[in-house]
């Protein structure tokens, strides 16, 4: 049989049948998800997250991780041992795992060259660049959270964002220079705190994955304005977040209000303002409520996440437990091949 037989049909299978079928169920499930006290953080909550990611990560981290341990020594899979005349190495699976990985890096690049599309027009000179510098080091060496932060906070002339956090696996923070002198002591104080809880929390990651996860699933579009509630729950923990670690809730709220812009940054990156007219006005009365009534103390994070945690086991499964469910999905192909006369 031809040796692309099985990894075309196979990806085609995977991203036609399998991920559809899955973003349906998610689509389906995120109703039955528990309602807290707080809308907010049911939004926030990480199985919502899961729901949007899972449909397609899921199968293909499984499925790629199975390919690999299949070229392992001494680990064929049974339909490589009957259909190869026992080959240690089962070429069309490992292609099939090629596939599905070269599919996945097309949405990594996709999304990666998107974020780096999204450029502002620079509106200050060097010379304000410089007293605004200045002027974020001396705030931040009032707040003991900033001071632990402060070699990963930015001052630029240009950014995706008047606020934002960057930055995948090491998020800095990025202020424009513009924003900083327009803002005054508390205004700044808690714009920076904000965006540092985004940058301990990974936001920046969180967001790319799952948008690279909805670029590659066919119908990713049906679970967007989930990823977008996920979002705006991301913004306003964040809020809540800054507020328990000293930020003025009323000074984080003029802020909010002062870098609202009809477009915002890329969707992908966690950014101050946003969200349209309605998500701003929620979380200006949010922090009023909390300038009436303090929130309490912040929850300490957990070091690994309950994704993180799910997504390593799903790619260390087929090393631990085998590989028998792609044992049986490469056999079905190749019989149903053969039955058509395909082979």
């Amino acid at each position: 049989m031809n040796e692309l037989f099985f990894p075309v049909v196979g990806a085609m299978l995977v991203f036609f049948v399998a991920v559809p079928l899955l973003t349906l169920a998610a689509r389906s499930a995120v109703a039955l998800l528990p309602v807290s006290g707080s809308r907010v953080s049911a939004q926030e909550s990480p199985w919502r997250f899961l729901l949007v990611v899972g449909p397609t990560l899921g199968p293909l981290i499984w499925l790629i991780s199975a390919s690999i341990h299949q070229s392992e020594e001494g680990a064929p899979l049974a339909a490589c041992v009957v259909d190869h005349l026992g080959g240690e190495l089962c070429r069309d699976v490992v292609l099939f795992g090629l596939i599905l990985f070269s599919i996945l890096g097309y949405g990594i690049i996709r999304r990666a060259r998107r974020d780096r599309r999204a450029t502002r027009d620079p509106v200050m000179v060097a010379a304000d660049w410089a007293v605004a510098t200045v002027r974020v080091r001396d705030i931040c060496q009032q707040n003991l959270t900033l001071a632990g932060f402060a070699a990963r906070i930015r001052v630029v002339e240009q950014g995706l964002a008047p606020a934002c956090t960057r930055g995948l696996f090491q998020p800095r923070v990025e202020l424009e220079a513009a924003l900083v002198m327009r803002l005054d002591d508390d205004e700044l104080e808690a714009t920076l705190l904000h965006e540092v809880e985004h940058a301990h929390a990974r936001d920046p990651l969180r967001f790319f994955v799952a948008h690279v996860a909805l670029t590659i699933n066919p119908l990713g579009k049906i679970l967007s304005s989930e990823l977008a509630r996920y979002h705006f729950a991301r913004e306003a923990l964040c809020d809540k977040r800054a507020v328990q670690r000293g930020a003025d809730p009323l000074a984080l709220a003029r802020s909010i209000v002062s870098v609202a812009a009809p477009t915002g940054a890329p969707a992908s990156v966690p950014a101050l303002g946003g969200h349209g007219i309605g998500g701003i006005r929620l979380r200006v009365q949010l922090l009023l409520g909390y300038a009436a009534r303090w929130p309490g103390p912040a929850q300490r994070r957990t070091p690994i996440g309950v994704v993180t945690t799910l997504i390593t086991l799903v790619a260390v499964a087929p090393h631990l437990m085998g590989a028998g469910p792609l044992d049986v999905f490469h056999h079905s192909i190749e019989r149903a091949a053969l039955l058509l006369g395909l082979g």
